[in-house]
């Protein structure tokens, strides 16, 4: 496995089509193939094996301006949750950006694959210990439950809610994200979610976190499926965060879904 690096802050398309050929390389002979490149302004590192993590690599700036968004949000001594973190993608540019000095991130993600090459890509990156990978699902209540899998590793479209697209189903954990505070003695500060129509399972886990902490900010992927908007209870998702003082700052589409940031209210009136 050969390490390629790029060091300019953009692919040009020149690099894009060296990685790419680099990569069918590889993966002609079996191999993963080990690529840095520029997200943000830092150097990330990935090691790919499937098509769909070599498009996320290259393509990250598709959700650019929801990463500028987090990114511009993080403090020196963050707790940063990424809820539904697939390859460790975000969590790892997260990590590297200079804004977060010092802090320390927990990635969750239940599907077998994705989580194999998130701790992958966390050693290739040399962020053992300040990246954690949690092997569940944050969800309203503690327990199992299916989860809808398609695709290969990498795949971002794996579901608690829907089963649109699916090629099967797998058993994994669930736990909510009070209940996972409080055993591991964690409190987070940013919170980014982006799980396939569950966003209002994974808010409904928060309700007595909320009681005693509250993040400083929450980024979240709406999808046009599973609950959609809503909460566990049919109300707006939206809603449920005014009523807890949580207030919307930020929207823009994407595809069919919609990319949202939300400001705790308290905080603003009194900061710290």
């Amino acid at each position: 496995m050969n390490p390629s690096v790029s060091t300019a802050q953009d692919l040009t398309t020149t690099e894009r089509w060296r990685h790419r050929i680099a990569f069918w390389r590889h993966r002609l002979r079996g191999q993963a193939y080990q690529m840095t490149v520029p997200m943000f302004g830092q150097p990330v590192t990935l090691i790919v094996t499937t098509s769909r993590e070599f498009k996320r690599a290259v393509e990250v700036s598709y959700e650019g301006f929801f990463l500028e968004r987090i990114l511009g949000s993080l403090q020196e001594g963050d707790v940063f949750f990424d809820v539904g973190a697939n390859i460790g993608l975000v969590s790892l540019i997260v990590a590297h950006h200079p804004r977060f000095k010092d802090g320390v991130v927990h990635g969750f993600e239940p599907e077998p694959r994705n989580l194999d090459h998130m701790r992958r890509n966390i050693g290739a990156n040399r962020f053992e210990g300040r990246v954690h990978a949690h092997d569940v699902a944050l969800a309203k209540e503690e327990g199992t439950a299916e989860l809808f899998v398609r695709g290969q590793a990498g795949e971002g479209r794996h579901s608690l809610v829907s089963e649109r697209g699916a090629s099967g189903a797998i058993a994994v954990k669930l736990t909510t994200m009070d209940a996972f505070c409080r055993a591991e003695d964690v409190l987070p500060t940013v919170v980014k979610i982006d799980v396939e129509g569950a966003e209002g399972e994974v808010l409904a886990g928060m309700e007595g976190l909320l009681e005693r902490h509250r993040p400083r900010e929450m980024f979240m992927e709406i999808h046009n499926k599973g609950g959609e908007d809503r909460m566990p209870d049919g109300s707006l998702i939206a809603d449920w965060l005014a009523a807890r003082d949580y207030e919307q700052v930020w929207e823009k589409r994407r595809g069919h879904g919609r990319h949202r940031q939300y400001r705790d209210k308290r905080r603003i009136k009194n900061p710290a």
